[in-house]
């Protein structure tokens, strides 16, 4: 069977449950046997900001399809323990362009984007991101052809410690198109403009755009600090370019714009916001990574049109005490040069931009952007022609003393966690189902229905009319919030249970968890197709749905993994994670929430309730990565294939693609074979060298074709002792 789109998200923890395939957000939050309208928690340790610089990577070669895992906390100076990173990276292709992809290690490689390189000059994008718990990231060139790079990191925060606060702010100019002359310097002082105070300031957030009739490297730097190694632009000739960058405020409160070229450029300097170490300042936020997350698919943009995206119970980005997120935009006009602006929705457009873009050509840009009133961001094209435009997601701003309203009963409590704004409108009901949702596309139709009766188990039924279902561990009838959140509940008196249906055409479940007499442990038994089973991800603590695929004209075994179900979290109503796990017995998966009282910075803390866990189940190849693993026999069946017909495309095509359980993926490994081949037969050696297993891993979105799925295409290779490599 194949699970269609977002397909489920089993929620369970001493709270709300969180938002689905993508991730949590905290609960409302209610102190136990307390009677009040709200409550107010203190900041989670960690999310305090420090400035560095810090060069990491010098003119690195990263060949097509190649993965580049990069130590972050504890290198060259960096303290352990680092929860996420400001990073300048900077790429050049060599023979075509692309983009590189940049994650935390450790966990599946996102369908994001982080820089969109040419070979003409070396683009670069400054974003905050997630460290991987490794204390590394992980940098993936999906280009044609080899790219050089350059990493450099300018500020960060950690798990635990103190720093400075974020303040965000509605994006202002202040500095007008201003001329700095070959080798000049401009001397620029945000402190009191567009909103920034003029005091305890430490650091601002800018935009900086440039244009300029040559080539050149724009630095910003601080004053009265030696000249930095990185450039925050490298501008090419007549385009219209921009990065994003964490100033940190110098000598006589000034920042330095540095113009290095043989030629004068045309600079230009919005601000998003600012970074504090005062205690009052409103709106004073702690920065907060989640895991890279698409959250708008080929939005299309008119002409001088708006649109609206709302990032809030996505990856982890919290419906409420949300002030700003870390959002990346990658813009393509096929037709005419533009930008594209972001900035609060209810607003009024700034007058700089977030990314440009040229005709043909994609940019990607990342900013801070200040949530409106409702939460939302508006993105606007200046362009005289539409505009498409990818929005990923890789951090947020989140208040330092936040509020949490107390809600009116479990749905609320979970709708203030994930939102509401993607739950399925178009739902009808019967005497056996509360709720029946049904999205058809080009792949076909999937039904989601939530039985009144909750022992009946939640079904999901794909295109192919094959059927899963996912069982709850509650009891009752069933009622339905206004927003369309189904409520059951617990077999007993201390949790209730929570399902929505989601407008992409799948589902999720949740467990509020109201006191602490609620089990810490929750099984959801799963019903699949006699030829599928469940299996714990070794390598970021996800569960898997799989299948064996066993040729009976070659020793071609492979381990096709059908489905996800996402590594689960747990918040409690003062927004502190607690440590989740899953194990699996058959076809039963058991959601497992230590809140073991934990030692923080300070003291000690205990949960305050309710608590909430997510597990989400995705189809394969669809938000994440599907993967193949090849037995041991196989890859050297394989081997022995490339040494008697020798070590050519057509033959990594024809022994490696052909064998793909999707006729999607064998098209797009065969394309990416003749770009990635290095790649490909490097893997092969390697897992034959190690007495391992080859992989091919693609990520599969829906309408996707092989032409538009190559990129996502990986060669990997993994040891015996990895539980999905079998020996035959």
């Amino acid at each position: 069977m194949r699970l269609r789109r977002t397909v489920l998200t089993v929620l369970s923890a001493l709270a709300l449950l969180t938002t689905a395939a993508t991730g949590a957000v905290p609960s409302a939050a209610v102190t136990p046997g307390a009677s009040v309208t709200a409550a107010t928690a203190a900041a989670e340790t960690g999310g305090g900001y420090t400035t560095t610089r810090v060069r990491l990577l010098s003119d690195v070669e990263l060949e097509p399809g190649a993965a580049l895992a990069v130590q972050v906390s504890g290198a060259s100076g960096l303290p352990a323990g680092l929860a996420s990173v400001t990073v300048n990276v900077a790429a050049k292709g060599s023979t075509d362009l692309g983009r590189l992809v940049l994650h935390p290690s450790g966990e599946v490689e996102p369908d994001t984007g982080a820089v969109s390189y040419d070979k003409a000059h070396y683009a670069a994008t400054t974003l905050i991101t997630k460290v991987g718990s490794d204390g590394k990231i992980k940098l993936i060139n999906q280009g044609t052809g080899s790219a050089r790079i350059y990493l450099d990191v300018h500020g960060y925060t950690q798990q635990q410690g103190s720093g400075l606060s974020f303040v965000p702010l509605t994006p202002q100019r202040i500095l007008a198109p201003t001329t700095v002359g070959a080798g000049g310097n401009l001397e620029l002082k945000p402190l009191g403009l567009g909103g920034v105070p003029a005091t305890g300031v430490q650091a601002v957030a800018l935009t900086v755009t440039v244009k300029s009739a040559t080539t050149g490297t724009i630095r910003v730097y601080p004053a009265g600090e030696g000249w930095p190694a990185d450039a925050t632009l490298d501008y090419a000739k007549d385009a219209v370019q921009q990065n994003f960058t964490v100033a940190k405020i110098g000598t006589n409160s000034t920042v330095n714009i540095h113009n290095l070229a043989w030629g004068g450029a045309e600079v230009a300097v919005d601000v998003a916001g600012y970074f504090t170490d005062s205690t009052t300042a409103g709106l004073r936020s702690a920065i907060r990574p989640v895991n890279p997350v698409r959250i708008a698919e080929k939005l299309v943009l008119p002409a001088n049109g708006v649109k609206t995206v709302d990032p809030r119970g996505v990856s982890g980005v919290p419906v409420l005490n949300s002030t700003a997120v870390g959002a990346s935009v990658t813009a393509f006009g096929a037709d005419a040069a533009g930008a594209v602006q972001v900035y609060p929705s209810g607003g009024t457009a700034p007058a700089g931009s977030t990314v440009n873009y040229l005709a043909g050509l994609e940019n990607t840009g990342f900013t801070l952007a200040k949530l409106g009133s409702d939460g939302k961001i508006s993105l606007r094209n200046t362009g005289t022609a539409p505009v498409t435009v990818w929005v990923d997601v890789y951090s947020y701003a989140e208040l330092v003393d936040r509020v949490f309203p107390a809600p009116a009963g479990p749905g609320e409590a979970i709708e203030n966690i994930t939102g509401t704004a993607d739950l399925s409108t178009e739902t009808s009901s019967d005497a056996q189902y509360i709720a029946v949702s049904s999205k058809t596309d080009d792949s076909g139709t999937t039904t989601v229905r939530i039985p009144r009766d909750p022992q009946q188990g939640v079904t999901l039924t794909s295109a192919t009319g094959a059927t899963a279902t996912f069982g709850l561990p509650a009891t009752g009838t069933a009622s339905r919030t206004a927003a369309g959140t189904v409520l059951y509940s617990g077999t007993t008196g201390s949790y209730s249970v929570g399902v929505q249906p989601t407008a992409d055409g799948g589902f999720r479940t949740f467990a509020h968890l109201n006191s602490a007499s609620a089990p810490s442990s929750y099984a959801f038994p799963v019903t699949l197709p006699a030829d599928t089973h469940l299996a714990v991800d070794e390598l970021d603590g996800s569960a898997l749905i799989v299948r064996e695929h066993v040729s009976d004209t070659d020793p071609a075994v492979l381990l096709e993994e059908i489905g996800r179900i996402q590594k689960p979290w747990a918040r409690d109503a003062a927004g502190r994670t607690w440590p989740t796990s899953y194990t699996v017995q058959g076809n039963t998966l058991t959601l497992n929430i230590d809140l073991t009282p934990a030692a923080v910075a300070g003291g000690t803390v205990s949960p305050v309730f309710p608590v909430v866990a997510d597990p989400s189940v995705n189809r394969n190849c669809g938000i994440i990565t599907c993967s193949w693993y090849f037995s041991k026999a196989t890859t050297r069946w394989i081997k022995d294939q490339f040494d008697r017909n020798g070590w050519t495309v057509a033959t990594a095509s024809g022994i490696i693609c052909a064998r793909l359980g999707h006729p999607v993926a064998v098209g797009a490994c065969a394309i990416a074979i003749a770009y990635y081949y290095n790649s490909a037969y490097n893997n092969t050696r390697d897992a034959y060298n190690r007495g391992g297993c080859l992989v091919v891993r693609v990520n599969i979105f829906w309408s996707a074709t092989p032409y538009t799925a190559w990129r996502t295409v990986r060669f990997d290779n993994v040891p015996l002792s990895n539980r999905y490599c079998y020996a035959s």
